[in-house]
């Protein structure tokens, strides 16, 4: 817990002093060709600046995002004012703990996956898998080849502490935990997803259907 309120501290701070970027992630661009005439609820869990969370909306999917920082949310509220009723300041994993009583949802993770505890991660999975109605899941993540790997303080297996918290994913290990449950549609590691200024880390992208049960 320690080390994801170090994070809320970090994002904070950065969404009161960072000018938001309006333009979709490349991740939303590719999501959105899978999504195109969904007609349930997709949840961008850790919206951060909320630009995806517009973008979907925009292309006539409901998008709803979900952010534990107050400073994101105010921010994406007033920056977006026509869509604030689609922005929620809440801790995603709680939020997905108990079962959710909606029409058909799918879950985005843009960079919200490695941002959190091995802890967390099995508590939001096992919460999700018992979802009844979730059908996609979409993720995007850092892994053990980004090239910020090893920066700052090491305070577990693969979790590192520079100006915030980072958990580095295993592809294979997440795969492997995804496959009893989703059928994986798309599974790609590479550089040039998501390319900023001189960063270019090697990232996963994840596309995955939940299997009927």
């Amino acid at each position: 817990m320690l080390k994801e309120n170090l994070n809320l501290k970090y994002w904070n701070y950065f969404y009161k002093k960072k000018n938001l970027v309006i333009q979709p992630s490349k991740f939303a661009t590719y999501c959105q060709k899978v999504l195109k005439g969904y007609k349930g609820i997709v949840y961008d869990i850790g919206c951060g600046n909320g630009r995806d969370v517009i973008f979907f909306n925009k292309k006539k999917i409901y998008c709803i995002g979900i952010d534990k920082s107050p400073q994101a949310i105010f921010r994406s509220k007033k920056k977006f004012l026509p869509y604030k009723n689609r922005f929620k300041n809440k801790n995603f994993c709680k939020f997905f703990f108990k079962q959710l009583k909606v029409a058909n949802f799918s879950i985005y993770s843009r960079f919200s996956l490695h941002s959190i505890s091995y802890v967390n991660e099995k508590k939001l999975l096992d919460s999700l898998i018992n979802q009844a109605n979730l059908e996609y899941l979409f993720i995007e993540s850092r892994t053990l080849d980004d090239e910020l790997y090893g920066i700052g303080k090491r305070v577990g297996k693969h979790e590192f502490i520079s100006t915030h918290y980072r958990r580095f994913i295993d592809p294979l290990i997440l795969k492997q935990k995804l496959k009893k449950y989703f059928n994986i549609i798309y599974f790609r590691k590479s550089k040039g997803f998501a390319k900023f200024k001189k960063e270019d880390p090697c990232i996963l992208r994840i596309i995955a259907k939940k299997k009927l049960i």
